[in-house]
């Protein structure tokens, strides 16, 4: 199975406990990463500036990552963020941004029949490209992240509602929302009602997820909490959601069952974050074991 992944390659300078570093960031990068580890092929649609480090596009070509359809743009800088964690909290800085990615950037011969994860984390992919994209791929998934967020006088990142959101949702036959992302879109509701009101707008599937406390996964005729897979330890959180994202589209474009996909999705989320960066991730065979624990704890909560 090929996979196309649209959205920016970023540079990630992550604080954490007063330690700095630098490294390879995005929904791309690290749905990418945990395509390879499923045995599926990904293709990454971006637009990188001319400071984008050589050794970041090396590192993706020489995985298996097909970057033939990333741009450099010779006006605008690579898209740059820095998170600085305090405990379970994130504060996030846009620090720079990339020129959008517009229809004519979009391969349309390679969406045609193959799924397609828009991974956009500033507003990168318009709407009107989202649909374009819908009208040919055998399934769409959006996170929505990057369509609520809006970036305040300090380049501090803050979350609200916008109509973007509510364009997206609609064209996409799975979307992902982390509960403060939901909760910007649709108000101060339970995690379940959230993923109901998504579905409730025109998605296929809903996801929520809860970091430490699982996720909630809702269709049209069912809700399930999904807890969350146990990790040996929490190293490191940045990607977990697209993580869970992309292994979930993966398994359930595959086998059609909501509850088999999420409980793998939870399971190589787990083990992402256990190491920095994409060293947690694990093969597919590796993490069916702990997927099969999460299976066990998953219940229909409507």
């Amino acid at each position: 199975m090929d996979l196309l992944l649209v959205g920016y390659l970023v540079v990630d300078v992550i604080v954490t406990r007063g330690t700095l570093r630098r490294r390879l960031g995005g929904t791309a990068a690290y749905g990418s990463f945990a395509a390879l580890k499923h045995r599926v092929r990904p293709h990454v649609v971006s637009k990188i500036g001319l400071d984008f480090p050589d050794e970041y596009l090396m590192f993706l070509s020489r995985s298996g990552v097909d970057i033939s359809h990333v741009q450099v743009s010779r006006s605008m800088p690579t898209t740059k963020f820095k998170h600085v964690y305090e405990g379970e909290e994130r504060i996030s800085y846009l620090l720079s941004r990339c020129e959008d990615i517009l229809l004519g950037d979009i391969p349309l011969e390679k969406v045609k029949g193959n799924p397609v994860i828009v991974g956009a984390l500033v507003g990168e992919v318009p709407p009107d490209v989202v649909q374009e994209i819908a009208e040919r791929a055998a399934m769409v998934v959006t996170d929505i992240q990057g369509y609520v967020r809006r970036v305040d006088e300090k380049r501090r990142i803050y979350l609200t509602a916008t109509p973007e959101a509510k364009l997206v949702i609609p064209l996409s036959d799975i979307v992902h929302a982390e509960v403060s992302e939901a909760k910007a879109v649709y108000g101060d509701a339970e995690p379940a009602q959230l993923a109901e009101k998504m579905v409730k707008d025109g998605a296929g599937i809903s996801l929520v997820t809860l970091g430490s406390l699982g996720a909630y996964v809702a269709t049209s005729q069912k809700t399930y909490y999904v807890p969350a897979a146990e990790a040996s330890a929490i190293i490191d959180r940045t990607g977990a959601g697209d993580v869970f994202t992309t292994v979930f589209a993966i398994e359930y474009m595959n086998t059609g069952d909501v509850r088999e996909a999420a409980a793998y999705a939870a399971a190589a989320a787990s083990f992402l974050v256990e190491k920095p960066g994409f060293n947690g991730l694990r093969d597919r065979w590796e993490v069916r074991a702990r997927a099969e624990q999460v299976l066990k704890g998953i219940r229909q909560v409507r």
